[in-house]
């Protein structure tokens, strides 16, 4: 019980700088061209920061094969879970700009903000190299499919320059420290890991700032944000949970940790990607906020539900 309340409360404390970003945009302190400065900020700053330092830390033969199991998990999870929402989008009969939105809200959860804190609360020092390596495979594809499905659809195709961005180059690089077992110097270490801890605020200042440019009533009302709640919390989770439990001879903390990592709210960058690419960033940031405040009760089921029915 201790765990479950020690992972609602990091969750929780998620909405203190959601609330300073929306404060901040209804006392006119933040704007439109600020946040765009913020975006660019966690776009070539931070974020890289944050996904080179992830990736640094020292681990055995046994726990890199369940890592390469874990990158392989993630890529076909995510894949899978972008094709269902395509066919979610599709039913709903959405405008383009919205489906887009719906579909790279839906499919990308928060594996690195949250999805961090939560592996070390649960699974100590390696949950956090395993989610460095779930979220290897999922931001490979956040920052390939999902910049693609931000751009306009309607006048080019993907920007390949674009897509294979330095955050795809960040990803590599930390993906090559840890399989090499390189440490990065600590004189290089620390500024880049107290720029990367930035992230976390930035973004969802970002998403706090985003969310005031509406009434309430706008998204608090929206049928297509509680049903990529419905699709992001329960049923996502529900088919990785399914999924595990068909495969025993995979190491348990591995299959616990993936299926927390599917349990994650929608990503909290995924604003500030819309605002840069020019997306329906109103939806989108409705959607982080919505799955964010569901999840204060469902990721500590899915822990129980987790460490319970799998870890035992």
């Amino acid at each position: 019980m201790r765990e479950l309340l020690s992972v609602g409360a990091q969750v929780g404390s998620l909405f203190f700088y959601v609330a300073l970003g929306f404060l901040g945009r209804r006392q006119q302190i933040l704007n439109a061209r600020g946040d765009k400065v913020v975006s660019d900020i966690i776009f070539y700053f931070t974020m890289p920061a944050l996904t080179v330092t992830s990736m640094n830390l020292k681990v055995s033969g046994t726990e890199l094969i369940n890592a390469w199991l874990i990158l392989a998990a993630s890529l076909v999870l995510v894949v899978f879970s972008y094709a269902l929402t395509v066919l979610v989008a599709a039913w709903l009969r959405l405008p383009p700009r919205a489906g887009y939105a719906f579909q790279f809200t839906t499919a990308f959860g928060n594996v690195a903000y949250l999805g961090f804190p939560v592996a070390y609360i649960l699974f100590r020092r390696l949950g956090v190299f395993y989610a460095a390596m779930y979220a290897l495979g999922h931001n490979l594809l956040f920052w390939t499919l999902g910049v693609w499905l931000m751009q306009d659809h309607e006048h080019q195709g993907p920007v390949w320059r674009q897509v294979f961005n330095i955050n795809v180059l960040a990803i590599i690089l930390g993906f090559a420290l840890a399989l090499l077992h390189w440490q990065i110097p600590e004189l290089l270490f620390h500024p880049l890991d107290s720029l990367g801890q930035a992230t976390v605020p930035l973004a969802l200042l970002l998403v706090g700032s985003m969310l005031a440019e509406s009434p309430v009533r706008t998204w608090a009302g929206n049928k297509n944000v509680y049903l990529m709640t419905a699709i992001r919390l329960i049923i996502f989770p529900a088919l990785a949970f399914l999924a595990m439990l068909l495969l025993p001879g995979w190491d348990k903390t591995a299959r616990a940790l993936i299926v927390m990592q599917m349990a994650m709210p929608a990503a909290a960058i995924a604003p500030a990607v819309a605002r840069k690419y020019n997306g329906d960033y109103n939806l989108i940031s409705e959607g982080v906020v919505a799955t964010t405040l569901i999840s204060l009760l469902t990721i500590p089921f899915w822990s129980w539900l987790a460490n319970y029915q799998i870890m035992t």
